[in-house]
């Protein structure tokens, strides 16, 4: 062996570059759109149409986005996806009474056969069980919502909603129209599947539900652009000062701020009030609840239920709901917004601290089980220390929610800012609220700050 070659360079493979999620993106839309052309040959072939195309879709769509099947992958495809097309025409062949839940599940059922491929073919690609069944169920749970989208959109008109004398037709675009979202959703898990691209099924499912809830809920970006000319900034600026303030600056001073009712008390104080009373007594209770809702220090299995379903159930609820629910116990007053600010600082706090006290360290709490120390005094020693800097940072948050909370449960007579602040909306003051808002704004900034130091020094 000569000289050159033992001192020659070795070549260097530059590595391939790894796959993103943006190059599926083509691949993925002309899989969907040639599997959503085929919905028009649904009648005329009996659904056997319509299978083929979206199985010729899902093949051209991997071929473009170089992704290799062998032979009994795409055949088992492309049989799971030609099933599905003509169970799709058998389960609705005419048009339905109803969109209901018992006829979504059984269009969605006629999607099994593709959720079944798709498993069978990831698995073989030595896929974690897991992703394999993500896969089905993406299938499954298209198929459940693919009716209701189509309906919600105009495209799918159950007899139920027929005016008086229109004919009833189930065509090619009521198929067309749940096949978008059922390959819309189903294609992307597949696809992200196959690749290890998850960010493709999320993005995809993200894409396709926004779409289906805001025609759901009626939302319209033109209503929204059309409606800026109708703008009328007259009633908001100037602010009215002279009401907030008042002429002598007193407004600043409790307890002489009074928006013009010297026998109320302070709105804004009277909001800071129940934020820090809320406060304390809210994340108080946290404390205790925290150690039995974690599944490091609860001392058993039914208490650790317990707690936990509790503070589940309060955190359902949200601070409007508990506003309601005490004014309407205990009156229109400050007590009432403080009763449902501890409950909502008890609801945010006890998650957060249960969380944190899970992810402590359990070796000290062993340690000292170890040496013949009960549960409770052990958790006091061993755990406490280790979480409670992050207890009085996410108190200190706690804080900082309650008073924006507080300012907004007065709407609905629990005393503090709102209680002005609906009273002026009423009489149409917006000048008057438009100043409030601003110094509100400025206090609440202030505090916000002193708050942020605070935690920043303790952790």
């Amino acid at each position: 062996m000569t000289t050159e070659a033992l001192t020659s360079p070795i070549p260097q493979v530059r590595p391939e570059a790894p796959r993103r999620a943006w190059s599926m993106a083509l691949p993925y839309l002309v899989a969907v759109a040639i599997g959503v052309a085929g919905a028009l040959l649904t009648l005329p072939t009996l659904g056997i149409g319509w299978g083929a195309l979206v199985a010729a879709g899902v093949l051209v769509g991997l071929w473009l986005g170089k992704v290799q099947l062998g032979t009994t992958d795409r055949v088992v495809l492309a049989v799971g996806l030609v099933a599905s097309g003509v169970l799709a025409y058998l389960m609705m062949p005419e048009v339905p009474e109803d969109v209901d839940v018992a006829t979504s599940l059984r269009f969605a059922g006629a999607w099994i056969p593709a959720a079944v491929a798709s498993w069978a073919v990831i698995s073989r690609r030595g896929a974690t069980p897991t992703v394999g069944l993500n896969s089905a169920f993406a299938w499954l749970l298209a198929g459940a919502f693919a009716l209701p989208a189509a309906e919600t959109v105009g495209v799918l008109r159950p007899l139920s909603s027929l005016r008086r004398g229109a004919e009833p037709v189930f065509g090619a675009g009521d198929y067309a129209a749940a096949g978008v979202f059922v390959l819309g959703v189903g294609i992307a898990a597949l696809y992200a599947a196959l690749t290890r691209l998850p960010a493709l099924a999320i993005s995809a499912s993200v894409v396709l539900f926004t779409a289906f809830s805001a025609f759901a809920t009626g939302f319209d970006v033109g209503l929204i652009v059309g409606n800026f000319s109708n703008i009328d900034l007259s009633g908001f600026w100037p602010p009215e000062w002279d009401w907030v303030i008042g002429e002598t600056g007193t407004w600043w001073w409790p307890p002489s701020w009074e928006f013009g009712a010297p026998q109320l008390p302070n709105p804004l104080m009277e909001t800071i009030r129940i934020a820090i009373v809320s406060s304390v007594i809210g994340c108080g209770i946290a404390l205790p609840l925290g150690f039995l809702a974690s599944t490091l220090t609860a001392p058993n299995k039914p208490t650790y239920l317990i707690a936990k379903g509790f503070l589940n159930l309060i955190r359902t609820m949200p601070d409007l709901f508990w506003a309601v629910i005490f004014v309407g116990a205990v009156g229109t007053n400050a007590f009432a917004g403080t009763l449902a600010m501890i409950a909502f600082s008890l609801a945010i706090m006890a998650k957060l601290f249960s969380e944190t006290v899970d992810d402590a360290k359990p070796g000290p709490l062993e340690a000292a089980r170890a040496t013949g120390a009960r549960h409770f005094p052990a958790v006091r020693a061993a755990v406490l220390p280790q979480v409670l800097p992050a207890y009085v940072a996410y108190a200190l948050y706690v804080f900082e929610l309650n008073l924006r909370a507080s300012a907004i449960i007065g709407l609905v007579g629990a005393g503090g800012i709102g209680r002005v602040l609906e009273a002026q909306r009423a009489f149409y003051q917006y000048d008057r609220i438009v100043a409030i808002v601003i110094v509100v704004t400025i206090i609440v900034f202030i505090l916000e700050r002193i708050s942020v130091w605070l935690r920043r020094r303790l952790t």
